[in-house]
Formats: C-alpha cells, sequence, structure tokens
C-alpha cells in the first residue's frame, strides 16, 4: 500500500492531462474532424492513457478492495457513513472508487470524498506488522540457501492472508530435518515454526500472538545476524 498523498499525486496528473487532452481536442480541427488525431493531439492522449495507467495503479493500491472507509461526499445522505471499497470506479479507474453497504446500492465516490476509518487503519498498521515479521523469517531461510514464496495480503473482503506453496513449504521443512543437527537446520525450523505462527494467528485475527510471533522473527533474525 502506498501513502494517501501519493494517490493523491497521481490522481491529480491524470486529471491534468485528460483536460489537456480535452483542450487540445476542443481546438484542433484535425483531431475533432478526423478519426485519426494530429501529431500533437496523438501526443497527448498516449501520455493521458500511460498517466492514467499509472493513477490507477496508485488508487488500486492505496484503498484495494476491502477497504473500510467513511463518505465525506456531495451526497448527503450519506456523509459520514461507512462503506466498503469494492474496486476501481468503472468510468473512471484513475480517480474514483465503487462503494457497498448494506441496503444502499453501489455508487461512485472520488478519492478526496473518502476517508480512511479507524478500523481500516487499525487493519494496515497489523498488516505492515505481519509482513515485517515474515519478511524477517524469509530472510533467516535466504541466509541459508532456501527460499521460499511467502504473500502477505487482503482478500476482496479485507481479511489478513498469510500464503505460500505447500510443496514448496515441504522441501524447505525437508531441509531443515535433513539439517536438523546442525546450526543452519535450527535456525530454518525455527522461521518455519514462525511462519506457521504467523499465518495461523493472523487467520484467526489474534493479534496480541502475533505481537509475540513478530517480537520472536525479530530475535530469531538477530541471532542468525540478518537485517531487512
Amino acid at each position: 500500500m502506498i501513502r494517501r498523498e501519493q494517490a493523491e499525486l497521481a490522481r491529480n496528473h491524470a486529471l491534468n492531462a485528460r483536460v489537456a487532452v480535452n483542450d487540445h481536442t476542443a481546438t484542433c480541427r484535425t483531431c475533432t474532424q478526423q478519426s485519426i488525431p494530429c501529431e500533437l493531439g496523438g501526443m497527448l492522449r498516449r501520455g493521458a492513457l500511460k498517466i492514467e495507467l499509472e493513477a490507477r495503479h496508485a488508487l488500486a493500491a492505496y484503498m484495494p478492495p476491502g477497504s473500510h472507509v467513511t463518505y465525506h461526499g456531495q451526497r448527503k445522505e450519506y456523509r459520514g457513513r461507512p462503506f466498503i471499497v469494492t474496486g476501481l470506479a468503472r468510468n473512471a479507474p484513475w480517480s474514483a472508487y465503487t462503494l457497498s453497504a448494506q441496503g444502499v446500492p453501489p455508487f461512485v465516490a472520488t478519492l478526496p470524498s473518502l476517508h480512511l476509518t479507524s478500523r481500516e487503519a487499525q487493519k494496515r498498521e497489523q498488516l505492515a506488522k505481519v509482513k515485517h515479521a515474515v519478511g524477517l523469517c524469509l530472510a533467516v531461510l535466504a541466509k541459508y540457501g532456501v527460499a521460499l514464496e511467502v504473500n502477505v495480503g487482503r482478500n476482496d473482503r479485507g481479511t489478513l492472508l498469510v500464503v505460500w506453496s505447500s510443496a514448496e513449504y515441504i522441501a524447505v521443512e525437508n531441509r531443515a530435518t535433513k539439517d536438523s543437527a546442525k546450526k543452519s537446520g535450527q535456525y530454518l525450523a525455527a522461521a518455519l515454526y514462525l511462519l506457521q505462527a504467523l499465518r495461523s494467528h493472523t487467520q484467526r485475527r489474534e493479534w496480541h500472538e502475533v505481537e509475540r510471533d513478530a517480537n520472536s522473527a525479530r530475535r530469531l533474525a538477530e541471532r542468525a545476524q540478518v537485517r531487512v
């Protein structure tokens, strides 16, 4: 996820690029009357498409599906109410989101009209903590020449998930068992144990246990002399 300031900056660039295209098209006879734009018009359009794509990625990173927000836009009946982001707005994915709530038809809201709820802010802190702890465990594995791809993220309902390939995990586990008498095997086993604990406690939303896991991962990384 990125900061709000980054998403706002990307959105503003996209809006300005779209305005530049529209202003040129309105005054250019070639762009107005022919299907193929003039050289300048084509350059502006290509630039706008690139900037809009960047803004789309920025908005998606800032408020992915499942994000909890409050609405503070022009629709008075919805002001101050909580909603869930279901995705980017279909007609303006570089500028707005689609929101939903129980009993309310989905509607579009711009980025400036939305603010993260305190619950959302807390979930993002939890996600960052889990990501960092997982990163420490993976750094320990990497020190001993073992690679395991672990994805830490959220589903469309906003639930935090820690996921990896079972086949890859078993391969690392076998390596830890094979080297169990060595220091490397003991570090590998400890990192795998913490990954399992982080996944289990995150799934069950036992955040006090996640806090303990994160502290254990930090101590393990210190003993293994790795940094993230």
